[in-house]
């Protein structure tokens, strides 16, 4: 047990310096997370299962998707292009499925 809470914790800290290394602040990461998640089960309130309070919550979770890919793209430092173009790939196709299991399903 002590061995899997060490290697936890070596790649916690690893992580950690990787973003370190790169001026970013993983706490904005982990925060924007949070509130992502947040504003997706606020989607399975009876009272906000409605048409128009489900687009709107999808458009608030797609504008917060932008802040960290922004964030890591003006803030980030010597990060290399591969990342960038993920970020960018991911959010599309991500944007792309949110909009038709929300808008057509």
């Amino acid at each position: 047990m002590t061995n899997i809470l060490g290697l936890g914790k070596r790649l916690y800290q690893r992580l950690v310096n990787l973003a370190h290394v790169h001026n970013i602040d993983p706490r904005v990461v982990v925060l924007m997370s949070i509130l992502g998640w947040i504003v997706h089960l606020l989607t399975y309130l009876p009272w906000l299962r409605t048409p128009s309070a489900g687009l709107g919550l999808l458009i608030t979770l797609r504008i917060m998707g932008l802040v960290v890919p922004a964030y890591i793209l003006l803030k980030g430092r010597r990060l290399a292009a591969v990342l960038n173009v993920g970020l960018v790939a991911s959010y599309t196709l991500n944007t792309a499925w949110h909009v038709c299991y929300y808008v057509y399903l």
